[in-house]
């Protein structure tokens, strides 16, 4: 079983009702066993509607999108 892995994590919130054109963006960074696990603390149940997708760059990418407001999590490993 592999080890705790460096990651640094871009949050991306678009907020349809606030009227911004702009995302609301934060960074982090954590030392995880896998991007799934920070991801079902932060979205409980949630997280089974989340869409993944691996970036060209090798990025992890996680959408939700629950209407109004939708979450993009970016996941750079070091």
């Amino acid at each position: 079983m592999p080890g705790k892995r460096e990651f640094e994590i871009s949050l991306q919130i678009f907020n349809a009702c606030a009227g911004s054109g702009r995302p609301e963006t934060y960074f982090e960074e954590a030392e995880l066993d896998a991007p799934e696990d920070y991801l079902k603390m932060k979205h409980g149940k949630d997280f089974e509607n989340m869409k993944r997708e691996v970036l060209s760059s090798g990025d992890i990418e996680y959408t939700l999108d629950k209407g109004s407001t939708k979450y993009k999590y970016t996941f750079t490993e070091y």
